[in-house]
Order: C-alpha cells, then sequence, then structure tokens
C-alpha cells in the first residue's frame, strides 16, 4: 500500500469523479483508476460502485475512507513534527575550508542552513587540508573539506568529488623551458606549503617514480603569499584545474601539456566520536544535499 494509492482514493471519494480528481492531482484518470485496483485488490475489497453519475463510495469504502483520511493526517502531522525539531537545532558549528568557498559549494550550504535550521551558527574557517585534519581530530574544528586520502582512524570522511590538478609554470619560463622536460621542469623553482599538501604530493610521487626530485623550493604557508609568488612569477605550482584557469586566463602561468593527469579526491570530514552528533550530521546533510551525494 502506497501513500499516493491513498490519496487517490481519497481524492476520488470526495469529489465523486475520477476525471475531475485527476486534474486536481495534476495526473491521468488511468493511473487514478490503476490506484483505485491496486488499492481494492490489496485490501480485498470494493471501494467504489461505478455510477453514470460518477463513483459512490461503498459501505467498506465510507470505513475506509475514514481510516485513509486518519493515514494522511497522520502523515502530515509527522511531517510537521519533523519541521518542528529541525528548527530546534541549535548551536554553533566551526567549518574549516582549503579552497575557494564557491568551488566547495558554501554558499548553497549557507542558504539551506539559513532556511531550514536558523538555529545553527556556521562559522568559517580558511585553512589547509593539513591543519583542518589535525584540528579535526584534536576537538578544536567541528568539520571541515580535506583534499587527498586520509589513514587517520579518529576522522571519518564522505567522499565528495574527484579533483583535477594542473602544474602551473610561471610565464616567464614559458621561452626556455619544453614543460615535457620532466628534469627542466623539476629544476625550477617550485612553491613548497609549509603544510601538507595533496596537490603537490600528487605531482612529487609521479616524479618520484620517474627518480626526480624537486629540490629548489620556495616555502609558503598561506594562500596570499602563494598567491603573490604566482602573481610575480617567481615559481612552479600545483592548483586545482579551474584555479589554474583562471591565473592562465590573466597570462600570469601556462599549465603543462603533458599525457599524464593529475587528481587528487575531496572529503568532508569530522571526529568519528561526533558520528551521532545531531549538528554535525545537519551540516553533513547540507554539505551532501548541495554536492548531489546521495
Amino acid at each position: 500500500m502506497e501513500f499516493y494509492q491513498l490519496i487517490s482514493f481519497v481524492t476520488v471519494a470526495r469529489i465523486g469523479n475520477v476525471t475531475r480528481a485527476a486534474a486536481e492531482l495534476n495526473t491521468t484518470p488511468p493511473a487514478v483508476s490503476a490506484h483505485i485496483r491496486h488499492l481494492e485488490e490489496e485490501l480485498g475489497l470494493i471501494l467504489f460502485t461505478r455510477t453514470s453519475k460518477g463513483m459512490r463510495l461503498t459501505s467498506e469504502g465510507e470505513r475506509m475512507e475514514k481510516k485513509a483520511v486518519d493515514i494522511l493526517s497522520a502523515s502530515d502531522e509527522m511531517h510537521h513534527f519533523a519541521k518542528t525539531l529541525q528548527q530546534d537545532i541549535r548551536g554553533h558549528v566551526t567549518l574549516g575550508i582549503n579552497a575557494e568557498p564557491g568551488y566547495l559549494k558554501i554558499p548553497d550550504i549557507i542558504k539551506t542552513l539559513f532556511e531550514k535550521y536558523p538555529g545553527i551558527n556556521l562559522e568559517i574557517i580558511t585553512s589547509s587540508t593539513g591543519e583542518i585534519l589535525k584540528q579535526v581530530e584534536k576537538g578544536t574544528l567541528d568539520c571541515g573539506f580535506a583534499f587527498g586520502s586520509h589513514s587517520n582512524s579518529r576522522v571519518e570522511s564522505i567522499f565528495l568529488s574527484h579533483v583535477d590538478l594542473e602544474i602551473a609554470i610561471p610565464l616567464s619560463f614559458k621561452e626556455s623551458l619544453n614543460p615535457l622536460d620532466l628534469n627542466a621542469l623539476a629544476a625550477l623553482p617550485w612553491i613548497f606549503p609549509t603544510n601538507q599538501c595533496p596537490f603537490l604530493d600528487t605531482v612529487k610521487a609521479f616524479l618520484f617514480e620517474k627518480g626526480i626530485e624537486l629540490k629548489n623550493k620556495i616555502f609558503a604557508n598561506d594562500d596570499i603569499t602563494k598567491t603573490t609568488f604566482i602573481e610575480q612569477g617567481l615559481a612552479v605550482s600545483v592548483l586545482e584545474k579551474s584555479v589554474a584557469k583562471g591565473f592562465a586566463q590573466r597570462q600570469k602561468i601556462f599549465c603543462r601539456q603533458g599525457s599524464e593527469k593529475f587528481e587528487t579526491l575531496l572529503y568532508f570530514v569530522y571526529s568519528r566520536q561526533r558520528a551521532d552528533d545531531r549538528l554535525i550530521g545537519t551540516v553533513a546533510n547540507c554539505l551532501t544535499d548541495a554536492w548531489n551525494i546521495e
């Protein structure tokens, strides 16, 4: 027995006509008739008699209509109660982000939280993957985004997306460099974040397999410094594809056009100890909705 069958049954009983009931329900008369027929077969009862004036409830149908109305009313009441519980969820949640808010769909998450859960205050904290994982494990950060796989048993992860990467090379090197020459590319200055960087780690692992090591390093511990180095054409960097395209369109870098494809993974992370926390669960649900994760 399905709710849509009960809805069709109650609507036909009220209107007394299948065609008009179908119009009210935005469906077709054959569909409504099928709903009634399947309901009668499942219940083992004749709910209507067909007359020249339309559909008339049988005595059994009259008693079943009252029961169907009660069931649908109880369903409506449950949905209303659920919305009340949603609004009762209150608290402050810190969310660590490691990329542009638009890329992480932060505006969509905030919009859903504001509309459905006005009692939740969300604090966005810009950080890096390594720091986010560390703070989530320590309990000083509620949840966040992390690039790359990790083996921390104390941190729970929800997979969100594959992330395409590009090796971004300053235009100042374009005339003198063959970007397909990996040894020449590796000999250039490279930007090294001071914290864990899955982007760079992906490329380093690829070069390591070729017996190549990056030795000319420029360290940067924040995105402002990193962006300045890129803007000034000082060093090679590994960037998310859309970010690299933005720098390329501004004539700051060019991307290495090799046959290799570099990518990492993006996760939503939170402490395993808080897996049953309603606040974390609510933010996670809003986030997976924004990312269309089932």
